[in-house]
């Protein structure tokens, strides 16, 4: 089998996923409670074990896939828009939004949404991409989202490939909660997920 059609037959196989959370979404979405936003969701969808299963569905069913090991960035962010698009109806992804003042390059958010006033930050942590990195990262990127910006709430995904933080929780801790920045504030969760 080419390369290419197995990369329609995986990308095929991910819309036939997308359509199944959709329509789990549509049926959970009568059950959920009034005071349960669509980001927190998006949050507790995150916190959940998708991506272990969707790697043990790659390991075990396709052995071949470029997906049964997430092991660059790229391909979380693959499996994360899929997984949000179910949720978020107005999902865009790398957007460049406009350039700071004073940057000599354009800021591309992983995921948007307008109607959330939402970005939503996918990292991929590894031997090479350690904490302390990321930490920076994340600093940068609340400057950066948070500078009279019309959006309101960052989300930061952390996917730990063959690195583990010596405190997840306290990380999470330490990156979520509500940052001033200039004249403006941003609310930022943090997902770390081992």
């Amino acid at each position: 089998m080419e390369k290419n059609e197995e990369t329609i037959q995986v990308l095929n196989k991910l819309e036939s996923l997308k359509s199944d959370l959709s329509e789990f979404w549509l049926e959970e979405k009568s059950k959920q409670l009034e005071d349960d936003t669509l980001i927190t969701r998006v949050i507790k969808t995150l916190k959940s074990d998708w991506i272990n299963k969707v790697i043990g569905y790659y390991a075990n069913h396709r052995e071949n896939s470029e997906y049964n090991s997430l092991d660059n960035e790229y391909k979380v962010q693959d499996l994360a828009y899929i997984l949000l698009s179910s949720i978020i109806k107005d999902i865009q992804f790398e957007n460049p939004q406009s350039k700071n003042l004073g940057a000599l390059t354009y800021t591309r958010i992983d995921f948007s949404s307008e109607k959330q006033s939402l970005f939503i930050e996918i990292k991929h942590a590894n031997e090479k991409h350690k904490a302390k990195k990321i930490e920076k990262e994340i600093s940068e990127d609340i400057i950066k989202y948070g500078e009279g910006n019309s959006f309101n709430t960052l989300i930061i995904f952390i996917y730990c490939y063959d690195y583990q933080f010596t405190d997840p929780r306290g990380f999470e801790e330490r990156f979520t909660g509500t940052f001033e920045v200039k004249e403006s504030s941003i609310n930022v969760f943090c997902i770390v997920k081992p």
